[in-house]
């Protein structure tokens, strides 16, 4: 069974993970000229570095590790494109308030799908930091909220399942190199936009500042925050991993106030505190259960011998 320290830093990993995809806003900003989708396009074109510069550090490359990360790999890089577009999608068509709120419920996707698809046993812990995470996102954007555009509302949901399914394919492929989910993720997602933007009649060749910030945003703040949100998978639960990364949207608006002096409501100030306690109240629940005899997030009907012998075992599926 994984310790109580274990748990602690993998919890610190995910929250760190978040805390990396935050900082996007501020590329975002500083490239006005750009549509959603150029913008993604050149956010992808920044992970090529990082997947050499891993290929480099493992002493192999990005070919064999997409094919080492196998069905894990793709479907992880599917998931995250998905989830993107969707996102990026439901930003255009619907309100920002409602794009938020429905797209911020992943974590209670997240701890549905462990409990169905992994057989996490969902402790009371973790349901009650969902439900302070959702009060939180209600009183940010509660004032705000519309009926909006269905297809837009539907696209958040959409982004927000993709998301969660997302930690759980992280959490299948905990005994394996995921690296290659890098690389799937930088190759479907340039695919997708690249289409998205030759059919729509954009230009490709955008101003060379803005398009070397979206590759930063690619580079740094999502390639390094899915390798950290990859190595928490290992030891969190997929049931806290989404809750965890709430991160990003607590200190999204942070770094937007500090450097654009774009001063968030106090709803937004005060909804941010809340979501706050419940991230950290599943950070604490997960360090406690992992040093209590009985986990708060194991599969129920497995005994302590079976936990600890899981720990030191690589993940297995179906067909492997």
């Amino acid at each position: 069974m994984a310790s109580a320290n274990t748990a602690f830093w993998g919890a610190g990993l995910a929250l760190t993970a978040g805390a990396m995809f935050s900082f996007g806003g501020i590329t975002v900003r500083l490239s006005p000229h750009l549509d959603a989708f150029q913008y993604l396009l050149w956010r992808s074109f920044g992970l090529v570095p990082l997947v050499f510069a891993i290929a480099l550090w493992r002493r192999s490359s990005p070919l064999r590790q997409m094919r080492d990360s196998g069905w894990h790999g793709v479907a992880g890089g599917l998931t995250l494109t998905g989830a993107a577009l969707c996102f990026i999608f439901a930003m255009k068509t619907t309100t920002v308030a409602n794009a938020l709120l429905f797209a911020t419920s992943a974590p209670l996707i997240g701890a549905l799908l462990a409990r169905l698809l992994l057989r996490e046993r969902v402790g009371t812990v973790t349901w009650t930091a969902i439900g302070i995470g959702a009060v939180g996102l209600l009183v940010m954007t509660g004032s705000e909220v519309g009926s909006g555009n269905f297809a837009g509302n539907l696209a958040a949901v959409g982004s927000a399942f993709a998301y969660a399914l997302y930690s759980v394919v992280a959490r299948l492929g905990r005994g394996r190199d995921m690296s290659g989910s890098v690389a799937d993720y930088a190759l479907l997602t340039a695919l997708a936009t690249g289409l998205i933007v030759w059919v729509d009649g954009s230009p490709f060749w955008t101003p060379p500042f803005e398009n070397a910030m979206a590759m930063l945003h690619g580079a740094l703040f999502i390639g390094v925050g899915m390798i950290l949100f990859n190595i928490a998978a290992r030891s969190v639960p997929a049931n806290r991993l989404t809750l965890l990364a709430q991160t990003e949207m607590l200190l999204g608006p942070v770094w937007v106030f500090l450097i654009f002096d774009e001063r968030p409501r106090p709803a937004t100030l005060l909804g941010g505190l809340i979501v706050l306690a419940g991230v950290m109240l599943s950070a604490w629940g997960g360090a406690r259960s992992r040093s209590a005899p009985v986990a708060d997030d194991v599969p129920h009907h497995r005994r302590e011998h079976d936990r600890a012998a899981d720990d030191r075992r690589p993940a297995r599926v179906l067909g492997e």
